[in-house]
């Protein structure tokens, strides 16, 4: 347990990686806020935010996100840590990629961390303390020729993340991303058992990661064991990349 509960707000966090680092912040006593496309939640979602809110947004859209972010506030009076884990991806070839492809995938991956990041950022100056984590990926790192857009899009939020933390840390504010691997997430349960195994054989650890595992080191870099930690890139990859 913390000492203290603190406010957590989590984007795309109704499923998948998001709904982990969910239940791991909750699972510390921490009070999570989720803000999630989708207009319901999860049954899994609504029980991790049983003392907290789950707030319907599109974190594309700014004016959206400052409504939403205005009835945070006024609830809870500011943010602790803040994980910006909304995330979609196109596997397309580079040739094939539209414009709208494209737009969609920086909008969510990138211009989000964006609009829900000043506000927040703009209460933890006032506190002179806070945590930005960001979702990264593998992808951000190494390339691949069916996800060009989505590769680029996790390069610049590592790219952000760096800014971010050197323009933040003068105020106690810590922000890092994490760059996962192939998780086995429902995605992931949908690709082919070859493909999966091809995967594998990548991992010096002879396996694929977890939702969880992932959820373990961004809870970690919200800790006091990393206070020391700021503008970087986690990898969780079991070890298919290791820079």
């Amino acid at each position: 347990m913390t000492e203290e509960a603190r406010v957590v707000l989590i984007t795309g966090a109704n499923r998948g990686i998001g709904l982990a680092i969910a239940r791991r912040f909750r699972q510390a006593g921490d009070r999570i806020v989720i803000l999630d496309v989708a207009n319901e939640p999860s049954p899994e979602a609504a029980e991790v935010t049983s003392d907290g809110s789950y707030f319907a947004c599109d974190v594309t859209n700014k004016a959206a996100v400052d409504a939403m972010m205005e009835s945070v506030f006024a609830e809870y009076g500011f943010v602790d840590v803040l994980v910006n884990n909304a995330g979609v991806q196109r596997r397309k070839e580079f040739l094939e990629t539209t414009e709208e492809d494209f737009d969609l995938i920086f909008n969510v991956n990138v211009k989000s961390i964006y609009l829900v990041s000043q506000p927040v950022v703009r209460r933890m100056i006032a506190r002179e303390r806070g945590c930005i984590l960001n979702m990264a990926s593998m992808g951000g790192k190494w390339g691949g020729a069916d996800e060009s857009a989505y590769c680029a899009s996790k390069a610049a939020v590592i790219e952000l993340t760096k800014t971010m933390a050197m323009a933040l840390g003068p105020h106690n504010i810590h922000v890092n991303s994490v760059c996962p691997g192939i998780i086995m997430t429902d995605m992931a349960k949908t690709l082919s058992a070859e493909v999966l195994e091809a995967w594998r054989e990548k991992s010096p650890l002879g396996r694929l990661g977890s939702p969880e595992e992932v959820a373990d080191v961004f809870y970690f870099l919200s800790s006091p064991a990393a206070r020391y930690m700021t503008g970087q890139a986690i990898n969780v990859t079991g070890g298919m990349i290791m820079y």
